[in-house]
């Protein structure tokens, strides 16, 4: 029996095929973006946090890997709670020797809803992406915490892969994925007319609500969000619509 093939888009530093491969589907994985290193004002880790947030591994690596920032980054960390989003996030932080003290799921929304209600005079630290989303930070104000937003990655588009609209056309996917809104841009943005129709009509998996309303504002028909915004449960939910796909076929 051939396995059903499903598009898997990405746009972060951790391969999807390192934490989701699976006997049941064939996953064809694509890289949307590069990661670049961004420097961190000095004076954006000075002071004592009450809170310190992070979102991705990325985001771990940068602020434990890079000499210049990782000595500040773990005297404020020894000294604030810590919140990771997804058990992927707590294992860098621990094992770069950070004790993590909440675990959030991958939304803003579920940042949000683990953290205090009122948050007047709390520092919050939340170092991230270029492309993250603004929900956590403005939803922390909104509390009276005050934020820092330490911009420490950023994703720089790869060049499109010819192939690709032959790929979506020729040989249709039983489903796919995109990771964020990044990788989501990445793969509407330039393809073929009946690419894009192709597409349309294929089952997707979007980690998180904004990748979500991306696809949807493309017209994708079927888009289901993962509990958790995490690989594992994305292959999960793709070996469920590729198997649903071809038993139909």
């Amino acid at each position: 029996m051939i396995e059903p093939r499903v598009l898997v888009v990405r746009s972060g530093a951790n391969p999807f095929l390192a934490f989701g491969e699976s006997p049941r589907i064939e996953i064809v994985e694509m890289l949307s973006h590069a990661i670049e290193r961004v420097a961190v004002p000095p004076e954006a880790l000075t002071g004592r946090f009450d809170w310190v947030v992070l979102t991705s591994q990325v985001a771990v690596e940068r602020v434990l890997g890079d000499p210049e920032i990782s000595d500040d980054f773990r005297r404020i960390a020894s000294e604030a709670r810590v919140v990771a989003v997804g058990a992927a996030t707590r294992r860098a932080l621990e094992a770069g020797g950070c004790s993590v003290q909440l675990i959030a799921r991958g939304s803003g929304e579920s940042i949000l809803d683990r953290l205090p209600r009122r948050m007047e005079g709390n520092r919050v630290l939340l170092p991230c992406g270029d492309d993250a989303s603004l929900e956590v930070p403005e939803g922390l104000r909104a509390r009276g915490a005050s934020v820092t937003r330490a911009v420490v990655y950023r994703k720089v588009p790869k060049p499109e892969d010819p192939r690709l609209d032959a790929e979506i056309v020729q040989r249709p996917f039983a489903a796919f994925c995109v990771t964020s809104p990044s990788a989501a841009r990445w793969l509407m943005s330039g393809r073929s007319d009946a690419a894009l129709e192709r597409l349309k009509h294929t089952p997707a998996v979007a980690l998180g609500r904004f990748t979500r309303r991306y696809l949807e504002s493309h017209g994708v028909e079927r888009i289901d969000v993962t509990e958790e915004a995490s690989f594992e449960a994305a292959r999960k939910r793709l070996e469920t619509l590729a198997l649903s796909v071809e038993s139909r076929a």
